[in-house]
């Protein structure tokens, strides 16, 4: 028996009935109080990062009381070494000590609610599911308090079940999960013997039975928006609401009335030469709020529903734009079955009503395993069209150490003059049954008019792929130099519906951590000639021959003048042409409340190939430089300042253009014209915090681009160029409350 699974074997997933008066806990980081005195002081930890679950003895202990309105737990770290301080914003996650608590409220291993605290008093709270991701979407009104001692700090923290959609059985049980991370020892432990990494993770966290209260919950977000459009010399004021009422702990309604969702947070600037689209996350509360019952992902970055396409711009129709003008979420977690409705109504525009969004979820759990059929239905009148889409998924768990994941999708397109429709399906799994081994597969086949991107996001269709990747770690060595070492290979395999050989990848790599916490990782990747059948947009492939790619990457440890991170890659791309790739960064903390990182890049390829329109594509000589530059201010506790600017510059120099025939292979026809061009975005973000829910926020922003179509600019003044013709530039203030 292996020593993960001796481990496994030990542990025994334990019952425990904690329901115990503690209406007289003050939340104030002191475990002071009779009731903390009498609850069971936990004290035995797991090493899970590195993968060792090599017991420890009380690098931290933690106690929990419950109470039919919520849970209490006092968790106290112990510390070797002064703590870090780190500029540090809410929800995002964290580097330096802190605590993760993980609650599966619905006791069936398919997904948990995450609270987490730092030692500075930083907070962040998500979800965690059978994707083995962590998505920070959500947000929730919970309480905590920290205490900084000598020898150790202390979290106190109290979360209502109230704030957690979920249902559970007239006999209450839940899981829980809580570890700590170390940053003096660079490692992380845990209350049980498992990791995120693991397939069994869910099904192995503590059982705690409880009673609870079926109280109501309302909560009230009213807001009022102000938008200087500096550019077009246009003011515009709103005022709305978001509203989320609990009338149930199973049931969970949100809607958004007149919402305004002027961007408080920036996109990051990409430069996209490609056919694939670029992905960007959600940012708007309302749709980040309680949506993981409607995530449906496969292969391919595939996403059931994508909400940013809800009051953004339309995939097919580029020239479309229009405003949310309300919407609507329903959902409810009954004992094994859980429905999700959302609606959505944009405003209408110049020609004609805004799109209309509908999206139904039901979703089935047995144990671990989970079964859901999901619709997506979008009407744009503008254009006619009318998309519906319906698919199928399934999660199935074989034992504790593998899964599988099945999906079915078909779309079905109606526009003015003709319809359309067509499927694809997937089949996706992971395995760690031997220690220290872990292998992940996909296998998938996308029709080549299978259209998703009204209401989701697939990066390209028109693929029958095979995928494999394997993993080897080899944590603690007994070695002066190194502490864990990973060796990966993976592969892929890939055609199209016209039996097209596309480029297959190989790739195999190495991860180095060291006892003094640098990481190299060193990576070789090497695709096969084959056919480009994107780069035209629907015209004929091109083909190209084989290609590699070599890449380094180090990123030092922490010191007092700050962290560094090294990227190198190099190889050969397009027709037989060379290029490499250097990316560095640096980031310095300041004191306690500064913050600030630069990063810079630089790319050049001589044989960079550009489609220019229909059969016809250009070879380049090409060179790239970008600059990002963020500064984070806490002020204090409430204030928080940040600045952030991001530039790209690009010059192509022409070395002849092609038309493709239909073996693929290009034919020369002379030479294109040079150019230039150079993007980029700058944003100062002061956010005032009421309380943990409730912000102001005052942003100046613009965001420049310019191309330079025959290349007459150096380098200075194409950045200057584009500052000068700010083709966006606002100032924007929002007061959103919570009531």
């Amino acid at each position: 028996m292996t020593n993960r699974g001796y481990l496994t074997g030990v542990f025994i997933t334990f019952i425990i009935i904690a329901n115990v008066q503690a209406t007289n806990i003050v939340i104030d980081g002191v475990l002071n109080e009779s009731a903390w005195q009498e609850a069971l002081e936990n004290t035995v930890n797991y090493q899970v990062f590195p993968q060792t679950f090599k017991q420890e003895n009380s690098n931290f202990s933690y106690r929990v009381i419950t109470t039919k309105n919520g849970i209490f737990l006092g968790l106290k770290a112990k510390t070797q070494h002064k703590l870090r301080v780190r500029t540090q914003e809410n929800d995002i996650a964290f580097s330096n000590d802190h605590f993760q608590i993980m609650l599966d409220m619905n006791n069936n291993a398919q997904e948990s609610y995450v609270f987490a605290i730092n030692h500075q008093g930083n907070y962040f709270d998500g979800i965690f599911g059978l994707d083995k991701q962590l998505t920070l979407d959500w947000n929730a009104q919970w309480r905590y308090k920290i205490n900084i001692n000598p020898s150790d700090w202390v979290a106190e923290i109290y979360i209502p079940w109230r704030v957690m959609p979920f249902s559970i059985a007239k006999q209450n049980q839940l899981g829980l999960y809580i570890s700590r991370f170390d940053e003096s020892t660079n490692a992380t432990y845990a209350s049980i013997p498992a990791n995120v990494n693991m397939n069994s993770m869910l099904q192995q966290f503590s059982k705690y039975s409880i009673e609870m209260s079926n109280d109501n919950n309302f909560n009230i977000f009213p807001y009022i928006s102000l938008n200087r459009d500096i550019l077009h010399n246009d003011n515009k004021a709103s005022i709305g609401a978001e509203i989320f009422w609990q009338p149930t702990k199973a049931q969970r309604i949100s809607a958004a009335l007149n919402p305004d969702f002027g961007q408080v947070e920036s996109n990051e600037l990409v430069v996209n030469f490609s056919a694939l689209e670029s992905f960007f996350s959600e940012k708007r509360p309302f749709f980040t709020e309680n949506q993981h019952l409607f995530a449906v992902n496969g292969p391919e970055t595939l996403n059931l529903l994508h909400t940013p396409r809800i009051g953004g711009e339309s995939y097919y129709n580029p020239s479309y734009k229009s405003e949310l003008n309300s919407a609507v979420k329903y959902s409810i977690n009954l004992a094994d079955f859980d429905i999700g409705v959302l609606l959505a109504f944009e405003d209408a525009t110049p020609t004609g009503d805004g799109r209309d969004f509908l999206a139904l979820r039901g979703q089935y759990t047995e144990g671990a395993n989970k079964l859901g059929v999901s619709l997506n239905h979008v009407e744009t009148p503008s254009i006619n069209r009318k998309s519906t889409v319906l698919s199928s998924d399934l999660h199935y768990v074989f034992s504790e150490d593998s899964s599988i994941n099945l999906g079915i999708i078909g779309a079905k397109i109606a526009e003015q003059y003709t319809q359309h429709h067509d499927m694809g399906w997937w089949v996706t799994g992971s395995s760690d049954i031997a220690e220290r081994h872990n292998h992940k597969f996909s296998l998938f086949a996308y029709g080549d008019n299978l259209q998703l991107n009204d209401m989701g996001f697939v990066k390209r269709v028109n693929r029958k792929q095979f995928e494999y990747e394997y993993q080897y770690q080899i944590p603690n060595l007994n070695s002066e130099v190194f502490r864990d070492i990973t060796i990966a290979f993976e592969t892929e395999l890939k055609t199209n519906f016209q039996s097209e050989k596309l480029a297959n990848v190989m790739g195999t790599g190495i991860e180095l951590v060291t006892n003094n916490e640098f990481e190299y990782q060193l990576s070789i990747e090497v695709l096969s000639a084959g056919f480009d059948d994107l780069i035209t947009r629907g015209h004929k492939s091109l083909w190209l021959p084989s290609a590699k790619k070599v890449e380094l990457e180090i990123s030092s440890a922490e010191y007092l003048w700050g962290k560094y991170n090294l990227e190198l890659a190099t190889g050969r791309e397009g027709w037989q042409g060379s290029f490499y790739q250097i990316a560095g960064s640096l980031a310095k903390q300041y004191q306690d409340n500064l913050h600030i990182s630069i990063a810079l890049a630089q790319s050049n390829s001589d044989s960079w190939i550009d489609w220019e329109q229909k059969n016809t594509v250009s070879e380049y000589n090409y060179t790239e430089q970008s600059i990002e530059l963020n500064i984070d201010f806490q002020i204090n506790n409430q204030q928080e300042l940040r600045l952030k600017f991001e530039a790209v510059i690009g010059k192509a120099e022409n070395l002849g253009s092609y038309v493709i025939q239909h073996d693929g292979q290009a034919d020369y026809t002379g030479t294109n014209d040079d150019f230039s061009f150079t993007e980029n975005a700058f944003q100062l973000r002061y956010k005032y915090s009421l309380s943990k829910l409730t912000a102001f926020y005052l942003s100046y922003s613009f965001a420049g681009e310019f191309e330079d179509e025959f290349a007459k600019f150096g380098k200075r003044n194409l950045y200057k160029r584009a500052i000068e013709s700010k083709n966006a530039h606002h100032i924007f203030a929002k007061l959103r409350l919570h009531f």
